[in-house]
């Protein structure tokens, strides 16, 4: 595979605003890019930080962004998605988290871990077969094209042990010196599968009505905020919208997020369609369209005062900046896969240097397996497989 760099088009008359300072409760951002969560699967087996995982998020702290947020850690092994997923459950984790949190910070960005509890989306592999899926509601979908299962109903008992499944990550990651974490309630995950009437049949306090359905959630928040101190910074990764009939509407994604704000989030995410309504007739193609959550994220920014971080194809600078009208952050992922350094790079103005996401899936996607590649990172494209952190390579 060979490298490429793309013909870029003129730099913007003024980027300036991409590079002001934004704070997310006490911690103040160098600037308002964000490295937004991209599974990349480079933990070990057992869900302990490699050497590889610390290289990979420190190389994106260098390259000038401002926050660096993980892709989703697990707290759990019940609730891990991925084989080479990384766990925040418990002490033998921490040596590794803290090497990582120190390595983003010596580059100058913040740090915030997406934590997550995977629920009916845990363990497709076989070594986890026997585990069971936990859900709202023991509803059938697709897991996978063709593959039809039902979750288990979770109990009350096992969803307060969620809650502190949660807070205990978030305090591992306080310890280990991260700035913050991101409370994952999108993309069909457990808290999101709550959100949802669709998947949320339950009669319990925990469904029925916005405010039966939405209480997991906010708990979850008003809990971690809390447990942990004044200073470490507490956000969620909202489902804005499923965009299906008869599901969480943005209405409701706008009315909680009010809430959230409410019980201490400092900032979020809002992410549009599951892993199942992405894959309806009605969103087919949504992803691949530049900007395509940015109805959502603007309609939740309006709502509250905590930053919004815009998110969804992103990667051209006149569109990033733009976005800061109506956003106060914005946030990248494959195209800071592609080149960690497009932050520097747009700063000065050098967008002709910026290598462009070809899109090449299955290989950004590989992350159950072997971890991620991109072809357009030499990096990466020199062989497959990762050949080590070099901070003189800066192109």
């Amino acid at each position: 595979m060979t490298s490429s760099t793309s013909a870029g088009t003129a730099a913007p008359a003024d980027l300036a605003p991409l590079f002001t300072p934004v704070s997310y409760g006490s911690r103040s951002a160098r600037n308002r890019i964000v490295q937004a969560p991209m599974s990349v699967g480079y933990a070990n087996p057992d869900g302990t930080v490699t050497e590889r995982e610390i290289q990979h998020y420190a190389r994106r702290a260098q390259g000038g962004v401002g926050v660096v947020v993980t892709e989703n850690f697990a707290i759990s092994l019940s609730g891990r998605q991925m084989p080479l997923q990384t766990l925040v459950s418990d002490e033998e984790q921490l040596p590794g988290l803290t090497r990582l949190a120190s390595e983003i910070r010596r580059h100058g960005a913040l740090s915030f871990v997406q934590i997550v509890h995977s629920g009916r989306y845990a363990g497709p592999w076989e070594e986890y077969e026997a585990r069971p899926r936990l859900a709202p509601s023991a509803t059938p979908f697709e897991l996978l094209p063709g593959r039809v299962v039902t979750p288990q109903e979770i109990t009350p008992e096992e969803i307060e042990e969620v809650i502190e499944e949660f807070v205990r990550a978030a305090q591992l990651c306080e310890r280990a010196g991260f700035d913050g974490v991101g409370i994952h309630a999108a993309q069909g995950f457990l808290l999101s599968g709550f959100l949802s009437p669709r998947t949320n049949q339950r009669t319990d306090e925990w469904g029925g009505d916005f405010e039966g359905r939405t209480r997991l959630t906010l708990e979850v928040v008003r809990r971690v905020v809390a447990a942990t101190g004044p200073d470490f910074v507490v956000g969620v990764h909202l489902l804005s919208d499923e965009r299906v009939e008869g599901g969480w509407s943005l209405d409701d994604g706008v009315r909680l997020a009010v809430q959230l704000e409410e019980a201490g989030a400092a900032f979020l995410f809002g992410i549009p369609t599951t892993f199942e309504t992405m894959r309806m007739p009605q969103n087919a193609g949504m992803l691949g369209k530049p900007g395509y959550a940015l109805k959502d994220t603007a309609a939740l920014q309006q709502a509250v005062t905590i930053p919004v971080i815009a998110n969804g194809g992103l990667a051209d600078p006149e569109l990033a900046v733009s976005v800061l009208d109506s956003h106060q952050a914005v946030g990248l992922a494959r195209s800071l896969f592609t080149d960690p350094d497009w932050p520097r790079k747009m700063q000065a103005g050098a967008t002709d240097t910026v290598r462009s996401c070809a899109c090449a899936t299955a290989l950004c996607l590989r992350t159950q397996l072997t971890g991620s590649l991109c072809e357009e990172w030499p990096e990466h494209a020199k062989e497959q497989g990762y050949l080590g952190y070099d901070e003189g390579n800066d192109q």
